[in-house]
């Protein structure tokens, strides 16, 4: 006679329910420790969020070194440099000569140039050149590093600020002015926020 060895059948059902429990278990643990993990890795993501001044730090290698003179360069560099523009001027006080012209006197200058041979600022080019030599109204009291810092600001925050230099006493900006300015930032950082 042969000897049959077989399991019972309900063995192998409670040997197959037991692996699927501890399968279940262990994937059970390994999501939990995913969990767990990830929930870490969030928390430590407040300990490294960027900061204003990163922000102003970015902000800072965003665009143009100096959008204002890149304007002013594209529109009036075949006949005006620095150099000339300070000898028609006085060293030293043709930034001071801008900042003591109003909105009238800036369109007036425009104007007054585009009569000219040769001058080729295109119409939809004014307000932008406008806008410039009114923005350099801003660099007589701040560096460039301090008005970029209002990249980082959002629109509200930066036409606030905007309004409260045009308040400041000793400020050369008018309320004109001031709307130049909030309306072609962007523009000048090469963003076309308005």
């Amino acid at each position: 006679m042969e000897s049959t060895t077989s399991v019972p059948r309900g063995a192998r059902r409670r040997t197959f329910f037991m692996f699927l429990g501890v399968a279940t278990f262990a994937l059970v643990v390994f999501l939990v420790q995913l969990v767990v993990s990830l929930h870490n890795d969030v928390a430590g993501l407040r300990d490294v969020l960027a900061t204003k001044e990163d922000l102003t730090n970015l902000a800072m290698t965003i665009g143009p070194l100096d959008p204002v003179e890149a304007t002013l360069t594209g529109a009036c560099g075949d006949c005006h440099d620095r150099a000339t523009f300070a000898t028609a001027h006085g060293e030293g006080e043709a930034l001071q000569y801008v900042c003591n012209l109003d909105t009238d006197e800036i369109d007036e200058l425009i104007s007054r140039m585009m009569e000219r041979n040769g001058v080729a600022i295109a119409a939809e080019d004014m307000p932008r050149v406008e806008a410039a030599l009114t923005y350099m109204k801003c660099a007589h009291c701040h560096t460039i590093d301090r008005i970029r810092e209002l990249a980082i600001m959002s629109q509200e925050e930066r036409w606030e600020v905007i309004l409260a230099m045009m308040n400041e006493p000793g400020a050369t900006i008018s309320q004109e002015d001031a709307r130049r300015v909030r309306d072609f930032y962007g523009e000048f950082w090469g963003w076309h926020v308005q």
